[in-house]
């Protein structure tokens, strides 16, 4: 799809002029949305204590402002409710519910492995999370329902927040731009863009919204990957040293040194990168792990598999976890929940289909079955819970 939701933009346009540069709002880019889930099915999700949701409340109990209470929600937990001011929302719903996968296809035009969950929200009149910033990308689509989105039009890297609540609520906010949404609209931020939404009817809010690793993260897995390969032991050297009339400083010349020294350990682990950052993509967020193992299994012959879709079974991918790939002088690597694989010449032709299709069919597996790397590769994925049989 090169047009950008019927703008006139192409979607590298997009990229180019708004993704992580400036807003966009795009009226009707849901043209006729109706929302597939009801406040009612949103709720009882909620209510489930294997996923992650949140009830936030402007005026809490016994008046402590900006109460959050985290779930599993109860019935008691919603009677209690004023009639305005509060908010729901429940994460990963994209995952929890497969069949609302398709409200993600307009956005694969960014990868994959960017993009992290279909957060839902609802609420009554009134109801917000007050004004913030977001670390990371969002596409907001008006569900059901009026919103009015109040935004900042310059990125805030330093907010100032209010002291002592669970929110980080910005101390001040000064609007630049005020929109209300309707259903099939649809707001685009970038990161570090103050924002305000709030309900001015009951309302439903899809959020698309995208990872993004901190400096600190990416770091440490770096680390973790040059301790795993061994690399990284070059020592601290001053063959350049200068006599100093300190013996305790630390001058300027060894900061230097120290970061021409850490600079040449990434030089040196390029190799090492990319599987980094495809170990990174893929973690899977420690809410959804123990739904994500429910699928593991023992492991499965070549044999088995050839039963299985010989009957006509289906394999689907687990949607808990996450997946990506790279390939690199012709072999490759698959990554899966943070992990790596290695992918050698007969199988990287694979790595699209194991990674990118939802479901592996018979006609699939007359394929897959001519590699004996990738009838190998797709026995691991299953034993790890990657995919699995309809029945599983």
């Amino acid at each position: 799809m090169s047009n950008f939701f019927n703008t006139g933009l192409t979607q590298q346009q997009f990229l180019d002029e708004f993704w992580q540069k400036k807003p966009l709002l795009i009226r009707q880019a849901f043209a006729d949305f109706e929302t597939p889930i009801s406040p009612e099915e949103l709720a009882g999700l909620a209510c489930e204590p294997e996923i992650e949701s949140r009830l936030i409340e402007e005026r809490g109990q016994e008046g402590k402002a900006w109460q959050v209470s985290c779930g599993p929600l109860s019935d008691d937990d919603f009677a209690r409710l004023p009639e305005t001011h509060w908010t729901l929302l429940v994460q990963d719903v994209d995952k929890h519910l497969p069949e609302l996968q398709y409200l993600l296809d307009p956005f694969r035009f960014i990868p994959d492995w960017r993009r992290d969950d279909l957060m839902i929200s609802y609420a009554p009149e009134f109801g917000t999370v007050g004004p913030h910033t977001d670390g990371y990308d969002v596409f907001l689509l008006q569900a059901m329902g009026a919103r009015r989105w109040q935004i900042g039009d310059q990125p805030i890297h330093e907010a100032k927040l209010i002291d002592g609540l669970e929110l980080q609520i910005l101390a001040e906010f000064k609007p630049d731009q005020s929109w209300d949404l309707q259903p099939g609209d649809l707001l685009y931020l970038p990161p570090n863009f103050a924002h305000h939404g709030v309900a001015l009817n009951d309302c439903m809010t899809f959020s698309v919204g995208f990872r993004a690793a901190t400096q600190v993260e990416v770091l440490d897995a770096v680390v973790n990957n040059l301790l795993e390969q061994q690399l990284g032991k070059v020592r601290y050297s001053d063959s350049n040293l200068l006599l100093s009339a300190h013996g305790s400083e630390v001058d300027e010349h060894a900061v230097e040194r120290l970061k021409k020294m850490l600079h040449q350990a990434i030089d040196n682990a390029e190799p090492i990168l990319t599987q980094t950052l495809g170990k990174v993509a893929t973690e899977t967020k420690p809410s959804l792990l123990s739904l994500a193992s429910e699928y593991m299994t023992g492991a499965i012959s070549k044999e088995e598999l050839e039963r299985l879709f010989s009957q006509g079974e289906e394999l689907h991918r687990n949607h808990y976890l996450r997946f990506a790939w790279s390939e690199n002088n012709g072999c490759g690597q698959l990554y899966m929940a943070g992990q790596a694989y290695e992918v050698d010449k007969q199988a990287v032709g694979y790595l699209t289909l194991f990674t990118e299709q939802t479901t592996l069919t018979p006609k699939d597996w007359k394929q897959i079955k001519l590699s004996e790397s990738a009838v190998n590769l797709l026995a691991k994925l299953i034993e790890e819970g990657g995919w699995f049989w309809q029945d599983t």
